[in-house]
């Protein structure tokens, strides 16, 4: 690892932005699961979830959160397909959203060696 004097300030932010972030997730998850599964085993779900196991993109499946200890249902009640056919949605074929996480600047030019053309 680098030393901390040998790092961009950016960085330096970005990483105490992304720690700060994983805290509150932790926080949020607990503080949603405690009544259902107490306060020690839903810090340790709030760990293993936000902890960095998997990526953002990765399915939990149901048998997964069941091993973690969430009591999960499947399937949708009726109700909730009575609801979503009272607001029909456009079908697009283009995303509503554009996201680009970061800054992108411009390549920096490089040089041409003198004496060439």
């Amino acid at each position: 690892r680098k030393g901390i004097d040998k790092v961009e300030d950016e960085t330096l932010i970005k990483a105490d932005i992304a720690t700060k972030a994983v805290k509150q997730i932790e926080d949020l998850i607990a503080k949603l699961t405690a009544d259902k599964l107490g306060e020690k085993k839903a810090k340790r779900l709030a760990e293993t979830l936000a902890g960095g196991v998997w990526t953002h993109d990765y399915p939990i499946t149901v048998e997964k959160l069941r091993e973690l200890g969430l009591p999960v249902t499947i399937g949708v009640p009726p109700e909730v397909y009575e609801l979503m056919e009272l607001y029909p949605q456009p079908s697009q074929a283009r995303p509503t959203v554009e996201f680009i996480p970061t800054p992108h600047y411009p390549p920096t030019p490089t040089r041409r060696a003198e004496g060439r053309k």
